[in-house]
């Protein structure tokens, strides 16, 4: 019986390390897929490929998200409008998790070099949840991050001092002085807003018509968008993704112990 358990503990160590490094590999893709969008070839455009194309943005009709925040100045040239709402969920240690997002998508075109590409990314918004976790998207750090509500006095100066942000190191834990249990924490809005004149760098299928060159997505090569400081998206990413294999061999390592002491 004791076997039996210990073998059982064994298993949920190697599922722990496995969950781990599937999160590393993840991360990995994304950092090759940040190595590529930043290879763009400024030449000339061949239609009927894949195809990077990075410059300024021009809005032909901008966004129109669902929610802008408290702090924005409305929506006038915006080609894309990433957002989403975070709040701290969860039984005893309460995390930031997201609960609604979008991704708003307008008509606009990207200036390549001598060229003019209008990038259809209408497809890229049906699928996207959280656009700061989404698989083709590369936005960097949310450039809005405002709480929708007043942070009692413990929890604003953990704020202050960078303790209770998402990357502090009592993020996950929630001071709250208020009666009943009732959360002293109000929910943050997080937003990207990629405007007129913006520099954006896009990865998909190239087209010509009768219009011009689209850029599209398709099965075989997803619509990918980056935007803002793509070296710190890539060092981040390094840095998480050497963190993950740590805790994925230490939990491996863990595994097999308990594995030969059931064996013993």
């Amino acid at each position: 019986m004791v076997r039996l358990f210990v073998l059982a503990v064994a298993a949920g160590f190697m599922l722990f390390g496995w969950m781990a490094l599937s999160s590393a590999r993840e991360r990995r893709d994304r950092q090759t897929t940040i190595d590529e969008l930043e290879s763009t070839d400024e030449g000339r455009l061949e239609p009927g490929g894949e195809a990077t194309i990075s410059g300024p943005v021009s809005v032909v009709e901008p966004a129109s998200p669902e929610r802008t925040g408290p702090e924005s100045n409305g929506t006038d040239s915006a080609a894309l409008w990433a957002w989403r709402l975070r709040r701290k969920e969860g039984t005893e240690n309460k995390r930031w998790q997201t609960v609604d997002g979008e991704l708003a998508v307008g008509e606009f075109t990207v200036d390549h070099g001598w060229d003019r590409v209008r990038v259809d990314a209408s497809t890229l918004s049906a699928r996207v949840d959280d656009p700061f976790d989404a698989s083709q998207l590369f936005l960097d750090e949310p450039e809005t991050d405002v709480y929708l509500g007043e942070l009692d006095p413990i929890n604003k100066f953990l704020e202050r001092h960078g303790f209770a942000d998402e990357g502090g190191i009592v993020s996950d834990v929630e001071v709250s002085i208020s009666a009943g249990g009732k959360t002293a924490m109000p929910d943050k809005y997080q937003a990207t807003v990629v405007r007129d004149g913006d520099e954006l760098i896009v990865h998909g299928d190239l087209t010509e018509t009768a219009d011009g060159y689209v850029l599209r997505g398709s099965d075989e090569t997803p619509l990918s968008v980056a935007a803002g400081d793509l070296q710190n998206q890539e060092d981040r990413l390094r840095s998480e993704v050497r963190m993950r294999k740590v805790v994925s061999g230490v939990f491996f390592g863990l595994g097999v112990f308990a594995a030969i002491l059931a064996v013993l």
